[in-house]
């Protein structure tokens, strides 16, 4: 919205979930997002080990 500033905002009515409603969600989900970050990684990992071996594949340099 181009007409959208800080006072308009402060008139929007924001719902907030109780505390223990948030604690108990983040207690959920936070394993989740732990195993997302460990995949990443292990993909960072994996994409950096096929561009190292797979022009050495390709060259024949390695055999299968």
């Amino acid at each position: 919205m181009p007409n959208l500033n800080a006072t308009l905002m402060r008139s929007v009515p924001v719902l907030v979930a109780l505390r223990r409603l948030q604690d108990y969600y983040a207690e959920q989900v936070s394993p989740q997002a732990e195993m997302i970050e460990v995949l990443d990684d292990q993909n960072q990992k994996l994409r950096a080990a096929r561009d190292l071996l797979l022009p050495r594949l390709m060259s024949g340099e390695i055999a299968v």
